[in-house]
């Protein structure tokens, strides 16, 4: 019996440990879920006011209140410190490979320690420099802008610049469409924010690199400037009809020379070599013509051939070539104040587009006296700028704008300025070949030697609206075309009209084009719901669709132009299109259906 009962207590005895054992599994399991929740819920705290500080920083640091910011700076580290030190450790790396919950953890990790690492790394230097980064530095100074101010800060909104990179390379790595439902919404506004962040400050960044040299600091530059006429529309924005030579010399910019594209007399063959797919969709003009040099949309291509001629007929050699039109000399004005101009006028920002680009024509017969009159506006519009009048934080935001619109472009020829130039939207640049985000675009030409498009407004828009397995996204580009020219259009003064040549007076022509992302294809192209067939050409590798309109006064052109992406872009598509008489948005991102 005993040694039954011996038998009998063993496995008694061995389960005791068993219990015991998965016991304090369970409690493990339960503290430390508990200790994760405690830790999710302080990092979600944290990170909540960081958004918070991060808002009040950002308006000490507009003030240039460096005291300030540096309180805030230090609120603001503290929370994303938080946030890091409570999404980190080991069992929140096991979490991340946990099915169903694995990514969302991994996003939470990602955000809180990169957005700690910007506070630690890349906010200081930005603080220290806040007093520096106002308006004033960018207002001239005896005619002159400080360039050793700008090399001195250079360095600091570099690594600025970096670590916001680094930073938005990591957030842009996290799939939103595999997170939590309560997480995408605010992991997507980050994504935004970080982008606009590092978009600023590596602008500022190549912007400080570059304007040292490019205003004189180590010799006398020239350049190009250009206005164009948005009342005669061209791919770029509107045809080069006046221009000016401007030095710089020391970071002093004075204009030198002025005169209207009637002073670059047209060639009888192209002066350039054009392209086999230049010649096939523009023709040989904008080789032949100076005022039609922007029949392309891509705007370093126009700048060479702009420099060519002016060194040909001129004997002037420029090292860049810049671009303004109406539109932004008016937003221009909202900085400067209003400026006294010609013929007892007074420009403003709320006049400007409307005296230059349609009242000059009735109230000077003679185009001679229109080129005048532009062009003395246009010069006196830059001396205020330049010599700081009026709020200069109020006139570079106001340019900053004007660049979004894509009406402010700038090419160098020098090579490695040019570099730093082409990825930034005031290159103007066409992307071709090599993109792997997808980019539609319209552009317009007039084809009534008119300035009728001051009456035109178009709508263009773009939606995706399916995307197949292998990444290739459908998108539908719509642009309405209206015509807001009084019924009695064809009593306007003939310089308005045209004499109708191609169409009756009064009435618009315009040359439109559709381009498709590159590698990708038409599916359908359509004018008032009518099918037309697809060009078969392509433009930069890409393949592009034309078709010319009538617009008669108060009438209305609807095109729809379908096509699919290549291959494998997925991202978010950009629309661009060519800037009009009206100041509108421009490099439009349409939301992937990826």
């Amino acid at each position: 019996m005993a040694r039954l009962g011996h038998r009998a207590s063993g496995p008694t005895r061995s389960r005791r440990p068993l219990v015991y054992g998965l016991g304090a599994v369970v409690v493990l399991v339960v503290v430390a879920g508990a200790l994760l929740a405690r830790q999710a819920s302080t990092a979600k705290t944290a990170l909540e006011d960081a958004a918070s500080q991060a808002k009040i920083l950002q308006n000490h640091i507009s003030q240039g209140d460096v005291s300030a910011a540096r309180s805030s700076l230090e609120d603001l580290q503290s929370s994303t410190g938080k946030a890091h030190t409570n999404t980190d450790g080991l069992v929140w790396s096991l979490l991340t490979k946990m099915p169903f919950v694995g990514d969302s953890v991994s996003a939470v990790r990602t955000v809180s320690s990169t957005l700690d690492d910007i506070s630690r790394r890349g906010l200081p230097p930005v603080v220290e420099a806040s007093a520096s980064l106002d308006g004033d530095l960018f207002k001239p100074r005896n005619g002159a802008f400080d360039l050793a101010a700008f090399s001195q800060l250079g360095p600091t909104i570099s690594t600025a610049a970096e670590v916001l990179t680094t930073n938005q390379r990591k957030i842009a790595s996290i799939q939103s469409d595999e997170l939590v439902g309560p997480l995408r919404a605010p992991v997507k506004d980050l994504k935004e924010k970080v982008d606009d962040a590092q978009f600023a400050a590596s602008s500022a960044a190549r912007a400080m690199r570059l304007a040292p040299e490019m205003l004189g600091a180590r010799g006398t530059r020239r350049y190009l400037l250009v206005f164009q006429n948005n009342a005669e529309v061209r791919s770029t924005g509107g045809l080069p009809g006046a221009f000016a030579v401007v030095k710089a010399k020391n970071g002093k910019l004075s204009i030198t020379q002025q005169g209207s594209a009637s002073d670059i007399p047209q060639y009888e063959d192209p002066f350039v070599k054009l392209t086999k797919s230049e010649a096939a969709v523009y023709g040989q003009l904008m080789a032949k013509d100076f005022r039609d040099t922007n029949f392309t949309p891509d705007f370093p291509r126009t700048a060479k051939i702009m420099r060519s001629m002016v060194v040909d007929k001129l004997g002037v050699k420029v090292d860049g070539v810049l671009s303004l039109d109406p539109v932004a000399l008016s937003h221009l004005l909202k900085g400067t104040g209003p400026i006294k101009a010609a013929a007892d006028t007074e420009l403003t920002a709320d006049n400007a587009v409307d005296l230059l680009l349609n009242d000059v024509y009735a109230r000077f017969t003679n185009p001679v006296d229109q080129d005048a009159f532009f062009a003395d506006s246009a010069r006196r519009i830059f001396e205020g700028v330049t010599s700081g009048k009026g709020d200069a934080r109020e006139t570079l935001s106001q340019l900053v704008t004007a660049a979004g619109e894509h009406r402010v472009l700038l090419w160098s020829a020098r090579t490695k300025e040019q570099r730093e130039i082409a990825p930034t939207t005031i290159s103007g640049a066409f992307p071709g070949k090599g993109t792997t985000r997808p980019h539609v675009g319209m552009y317009l030409n007039d084809s009534t030697a008119s300035k009728m498009q001051y009456y035109l407004d178009t709508k263009t828009t773009a939606r995706s609206i399916r995307c197949t397995d292998d990444g290739r996204q459908t998108i539908e580009l719509t642009t309405t075309f209206t015509s807001t020219a009084p019924a009695d259009a064809s009593l306007l003064p003939k310089y308005i009209t045209g004499v109708g040549g191609n169409g009756p007076r009064g009435s618009m022509v315009l040359d439109t084009r559709f381009f498709a992302p590159a590698g990708g294809e038409f599916i359908s192209f359509t004018q008032n719901g009518k099918f037309r067939p697809n060009n078969g050409v392509t433009f930069h590798g890409r393949p592009v669709n034309f078709a010319a309109i009538t617009l008669k006064p108060g009438a209305t052109v609807k095109i729809v132009a379908t096509m699919r992406t290549a291959k494998g872009q997925r991202a978010d598509a950009e629309l661009s299109s060519t800037p009009g008489a009206h100041s509108s948005d421009n490099e439009i991102f349409v939301r992937s259906s990826c």
